[in-house]
């Protein structure tokens, strides 16, 4: 799986291409930015607090041992 590097000129390209194909303005462009990178955001965030909650859980003993 190859993975491209995202430059200005991509993100001005396709926010050009939602402008045109979807009839948005600056703003609406900007908005649809902010909701997908906060939806990244919170998928992110559920992620860490799951792998911490099981980190804790599965080193309870350590943490234990160091608590004294």
């Amino acid at each position: 799986m190859g993975s491209r590097v995202i430059t200005n000129e991509m993100v001005q390209q396709v926010a050009e291409e939602l402008r045109v194909r979807y009839a948005l303005d600056a703003d609406g462009v900007r908005e649809l930015g902010e909701k997908l990178a906060d939806s990244d955001r919170r998928e992110r965030r559920a992620e860490n607090e799951a792998f911490a909650a099981s980190f804790v859980t599965e080193h309870q003993a350590t943490f234990d041992r160091l608590a004294r």
